[in-house]
Order: C-alpha cells, then sequence, then structure tokens
C-alpha cells in the first residue's frame, strides 16, 4: 500500500462525464498501476494527465479511441501547413480517390517516431487509447511496458481495460511527474504532444478538473500487483549425492552386515 490520491466511481464519473462505463470503472479498479508510477501521488498530478487525456479523446468518446484521419484536403493543409500551401496541394500530391488519406498519412508520418520509410506503418501507428500513442516506437515503448504487443496488435491500445496501464505507462515514459510538480502545465502539455496543439481546451478541462480532484480523499492506495516470478527451476542432484531411495537401500544394506 501507498499514500495517494484515492479515485472513487463518483470521482471518475465527474471527471469523465462521458465515457464508457468500462474505461471508468477500469480507472477505479486499477489504481494500482497509477501508483506504480507516482501519477496519483498528488491531486495535479492526475488533473495535469486527465485534462490531457480528456482533450485527446473528447473525454474518451471518440470512436474506437481511435485518430480520425478521414480529413478533407482543405482540413489537411490547415493541420499542415508547412507541408501544403493549400487544399489544391494536398490534392495534387495524393489524388482524390478512396483512401487517399493513408496515402497522405503514410507520408506526412513515414520516416518519424520509429516509422520505417516506403512502409505502411504511418497509417498504421496513428493516434490510440487515451493518450492518442503515435508512431511505431511509442506503440513498442508502451507496450513493452504493458506486456502487451502494441506493435503487432495497434488496436490493443484501444481496449477500455487497458486504459488504466497505458496512461500510467505514457505518463511515465514521458516523465510528467516533475511537470505536474512545478506546476508547469505548458510544458506538460508539450512534451506530451510535441507542441500547444488544443492547449486551451487543455487548460479549459484541467480548470474543470482539479477542482473535482480537490474533492477525493488522500489515504492509502493499492499497489499495482508484482508479477509473478517464475516457477524455480529444480536443482540437479550432486552426483555426489546419492538419491534418497539407494541411501535407503545402503543403511538397511549395513544393517544386514552387522548383523
Amino acid at each position: 500500500m501507498a499514500d495517494g490520491i484515492r479515485l472513487s466511481l463518483a470521482t471518475m464519473r465527474a471527471v469523465f462525464p462521458r465515457a464508457p462505463a468500462a474505461v471508468v470503472g477500469a480507472f477505479v479498479d486499477k489504481q494500482g498501476v497509477l501508483t506504480a508510477v507516482g501519477l496519483n501521488g498528488s491531486r495535479r498530478r492526475l488533473a495535469y494527465c486527465f485534462a490531457n487525456l480528456h482533450a485527446e479523446t473528447a473525454g474518451f468518446t471518440i470512436k474506437n479511441l481511435t485518430e480520425n484521419i478521414n480529413y478533407t484536403a482543405a482540413r489537411m493543409a490547415q493541420v499542415w501547413p508547412n507541408r501544403f500551401a493549400s487544399a489544391a496541394a494536398v490534392r495534387a500530391r495524393y489524388g482524390t480517390a478512396a483512401g487517399w488519406q493513408l496515402k497522405a498519412f503514410d507520408d506526412i508520418y513515414g520516416d518519424r517516431m520509429g516509422n520505417r520509410p516506403g512502409s505502411s506503418d504511418g497509417s498504421r501507428y496513428i493516434g490510440r487509447g487515451g493518450p492518442q500513442i503515435t508512431g511505431r516506437d511509442g506503440y513498442a515503448e508502451i507496450g513493452e511496458r504493458i506486456a502487451q504487443d502494441l506493435v503487432s496488435a495497434p488496436d490493443l491500445a484501444c481496449n477500455h481495460a487497458l486504459q488504466p496501464d497505458i496512461a500510467a505507462a505514457f505518463w511515465d515514459w514521458k516523465g510528467m511527474n516533475k511537470y505536474a510538480d512545478a506546476g508547469d502545465f505548458p510544458g506538460c502539455v508539450k512534451r506530451w504532444n510535441g507542441g500547444a496543439n488544443g492547449l486551451a481546451e487543455r487548460q479549459a478541462q484541467l480548470a474543470r478538473i482539479l477542482p473535482i480532484l480537490q474533492k477525493a480523499e488522500a489515504g492509502a492506495v493499492a499497489a499495482a500487483p508484482a508479477r509473478p516470478p517464475p516457477d524455480p527451476i529444480p536443482a540437479s542432484t550432486p552426483a555426489s549425492q546419492p538419491p534418497a531411495w539407494a541411501a535407503f537401500f545402503m543403511a538397511v544394506a549395513k544393517l544386514f552386515r552387522r548383523a
């Protein structure tokens, strides 16, 4: 057990009012994974994390907890103005046939974040889960931390029951405790997504969520269950020591010789 902020079902429902019940319940049932990385060590840490999770996924309500890549050409030019001068430039590069967005994401995200150039990694490892993990390296890192093969099965990152594990792993991977402890929310956001994308929405969620967590009680919180150690390998019997049955018969033989 460790001291921390206890998350009740009522608290989590207030933080994520429209989230699926399975997600809310998982955060209540699996508080140990938050304890393991110190995430529930303070209300501010939790508020920083939850504000970002809410902004990334509209409170865990986006479809399949997966980034929507069905962009229009105009939207793509707006999101990546350094790449595309206009919607016409987007259409000129990728065409307008069904699935052109996949080609665009393979290009835009290719050879970045561990994605392999010339592959479909860009569109395969799009944002998923509460933190919106992105890139092959991100999936590999989080997968290793939660003991799930997210590289081979990236959709596992959308599993409702795994959201506390993924959030805790992402938070710890990015070293977020120091930003929360310093009161540096913009720094936390930049570390989270590489810039100030959606900062105003994240700040609004922080202002809403922190008072909710102020009402949560502090106390002993269960630690994450330790992984069971592997079964011990039986030690081999030394050659100089006879097995038990042999020792028994040798003792009997000695008795007969004495008789």
